[in-house]
């Protein structure tokens, strides 16, 4: 009897001490903790040089006891990986739950953001892009649709879809995918990003926070690319030469109306109007996006009317 006991002691204080210990080192300089580890060296030393900085890596990753059974399991997987598998930065990237989880958690803090995303369309769901008949039947959907609409998905379009007999026939296979957002926070934004702040998001004004998105010289946004699996910054992007007949269009010198132009696309031809393109002609040539646009809920912050022209 005095055996189980003292085995049942020692089990206790052991698992008692894991925890503590693993609270502890959860909380530690990731200098120490998560960036000695080859996969994430380099994520931290964006992190440390982005607007984040002062946000702790559990707050947007979570610990493997935030997310239950699911959460030890993922973190468990990781550090079986990480001795069994010769991974670097590159092969590390987060699964489309994961995505979501993050975007939760960006939530916490940009809640005005979040607020104004929810009530726009880009907040738009599985079900609403795939599931438009009447778009369906001009274009069959493809795997190029996530380019711009379920970026994260971790699957094929055949995955996503039951594409056989008529576009009314077509269906998503797993309907809890229905109503997931298409559209993330991580698909124009890059947590790990090079973005000095001189003062922390939650800190700063409606005013000051306007600013630090406006700001061309270090942009606030940035593409995810699907194939890549990479964020690519706004100021990074390809300026696109825009066409009216055979007159050049004068295109925004501001990165974030580029990011609007990878989805918010013209056609071959990059005729203004055309396909989904929304450059602004005539005397609103050379505006931004943002000129007109809130970036979140996409409503309009001024009366201006014909800004685009549409073939």
């Amino acid at each position: 009897m005095k055996t189980r006991y003292w085995i049942g002691l020692v089990v206790t204080g052991g698992i008692i001490a894991g925890l503590a210990g693993y609270k502890v080192y959860v909380s530690l300089d990731p200098d120490l903790t998560c960036a000695q580890c080859h996969e994430v060296t380099s994520a931290c030393q964006l992190w440390k040089s982005s607007a984040h900085s002062d946000v702790r890596c559990v707050d947007c990753h979570g610990t493997a006891l935030s997310g239950g059974i699911k959460g030890l399991a993922e973190k468990t997987g990781m550090i079986y990986s990480h001795f069994t598998k010769k991974q670097t930065n590159e092969d590390v990237s987060l699964n489309e739950e994961q995505v979501l989880a993050v975007a939760d958690r960006c939530a916490v803090c940009h809640q005005a953001e979040q607020a104004a995303w929810e009530s726009g369309a880009h907040s738009t769901t599985y079900k609403d892009i795939f599931m438009d008949v009447e778009h369906n039947r001009m274009e069959k959907p493809y795997w190029d649709c996530f380019r711009c609409h379920g970026m994260h998905y971790d699957g094929t379009i055949h995955d996503l879809m039951s594409l056989e007999g008529k576009a009314e026939d077509w269906h998503l296979k797993n309907a809890s995918q229905a109503d997931r957002p298409a559209m993330t926070c991580l698909a124009c934004h890059q947590v790990h990003a090079e973005q000095p702040q001189n003062k922390p998001y939650v800190a700063k004004n409606e005013k000051e926070r306007a600013v630090s998105l406006t700001d061309t010289r270090s942009p606030a946004t940035a593409l995810y690319m699907r194939s890549e699996k990479r964020h690519l910054p706004s100021d990074k992007l390809y300026r696109t030469t825009m066409f009216d007949k055979d007159s050049v269009v004068k295109v925004s010198d501001d990165p974030n109306a580029w990011l609007c132009m990878q989805c918010h696309a013209p056609n071959n031809r990059r005729e203004v109007g055309s396909e989904d393109d929304k450059t602004p002609t005539g005397l609103y040539e050379g505006m931004s996006c943002l000129d007109c646009h809130n970036p979140h809920s996409n409503q309009l912050k001024n009366n201006y009317r014909n800004v685009h022209l549409k073939k």
